[in-house]
């Protein structure tokens, strides 16, 4: 071999690893324009999958008790889920938004309600005479509601529409996944080595169940404690007890802040009422929160996803800044999926290195 070709092996040999970190990053950089650009489709893939998962089990149950095929095991929950989301709406939309309504109207006598506000606000026009008066900042307020509640009536067919998109494909590709879950296990398993076969198998199955058991656990969670809520508030005589059940039962949908975080406009509309609701309304929560911690929780979700605290926290945060609530939602079991990739792949694998390297004599780098 002569000299001027070894030199060239050897600029290749070193340029190497350069040229191959230069292709990952830039690799990378287009992985996450492509994840920011297609996050909406990421989206409804992962609520996709999270319906599979938790029609999963049931129509498992379907095929081998009654023989049904996997199909018609999974369009029968669908209808039966369809059946019961249209009595519940049929129940609960009409008081909605006629409390929503309501609300809209007694915005201004709410805001009247603060007369340390009024107070703070006159001295502030003293500063500044050119300032409106209280009583047509309150009149703004009420026409800027109902402004913003218009815009919301025309922009709904809209929103509906789109709605309806996302849903129509969400229950096609979770009908697909479902009945062809184990052809697309079988075909991956295929792409693994055979001795690691049975631990991807493992992973696969795990990962699949935490999910699917999640989301049934937490639709029962949110019914309960959406129900308690609103019993407690008709109970106190707090106003607006509909909506503001609801969005508390859809704080469930974040643990552990998700459901205090929820609890605020709850608190806020009782403090209107005066201290009496207000107290009853703060010590009905703590019950109802305690309740689900000791009874609810431990029977129905059990710990399906156990993640750390601050992991939670950061995966709600960076999944509202991408998809907003719904993003917020699917933040915590990607979190608990690659929870467990970490912990049943990356921190074997990693230990495993350390240990060979100190078999061998060789310093860990």
């Amino acid at each position: 071999m002569s000299t001027l070709e070894s030199s060239r092996q050897s600029l290749v040999a070193r340029a190497l690893p350069i040229y191959l970190g230069l292709l990952f990053a830039i690799l990378t950089v287009v992985g996450l324009v492509l994840v920011v650009r297609l996050r909406h489709v990421l989206l409804l893939l992962f609520l996709s999958v999270l319906f599979a998962a938790a029609l999963g089990g049931p129509s498992e149950w379907l095929h081998d008790r009654w023989r049904l095929p996997r199909a018609l095991a999974a369009l029968a929950l669908y209808a039966a889920g369809t059946v019961v989301l249209a009595i519940v709406g049929w129940l609960v939309v009409p008081p909605l938004l006629g409390q929503v309504a309501e609300f809209a109207d007694r915005a201004p006598e709410y805001a009247q309600r603060y007369e340390g506000i009024q107070e703070a606000y006159a001295g502030l026009r003293e500063d500044y005479p050119a300032l409106p008066s209280f009583d047509t900042q309150l009149s703004r307020l009420g026409d800027t509601i109902l402004e913003g509640a218009g815009e919301r009536a025309l922009a709904l067919p809209g929103a509906l529409f789109g709605l309806l998109l996302d849903a129509l494909a969400v229950f096609v590709i979770s009908l697909l996944l479902v009945t062809n879950r184990w052809r697309m296990r079988r075909f991956l398993l295929s792409l693994v080595a055979a001795d690691h076969q049975r631990r991807v198998g493992y992973l696969v199955d795990r990962i699949w169940v935490r999910l699917g058991v999640y989301l049934r656990a937490k639709v029962i969670v949110m019914t309960i404690i959406g129900a308690a809520t609103y019993v407690s508030l008709i109970l106190i005589g707090v106003p607006f007890a509909v909506p503001l059940a609801i969005v508390v039962a859809f704080g469930e949908l974040i643990p552990r802040v998700g459901p205090w975080l929820a609890r605020i406009p709850l608190l806020s509309i009782a403090a209107l009422e005066g201290w009496k609701p207000l107290v009853l309304t703060f010590v009905a929560s703590i019950v109802i929160q305690n309740a689900k911690g000791f009874f609810v929780s431990p029977f129905v979700e059990g710990d399906q996803l156990d993640i750390h605290p601050l992991l939670v926290f950061v995966a709600v945060l960076t999944g509202a800044s991408l998809g907003g609530l719904a993003g917020a939602f699917v933040a915590v079991p990607v979190a608990a999926v690659v929870d467990i990739l970490v912990r049943e792949v990356a921190v074997p694998w990693r230990r495993k290195q350390l240990a060979r390297r100190e078999a061998t004599g060789l310093s860990p780098p």
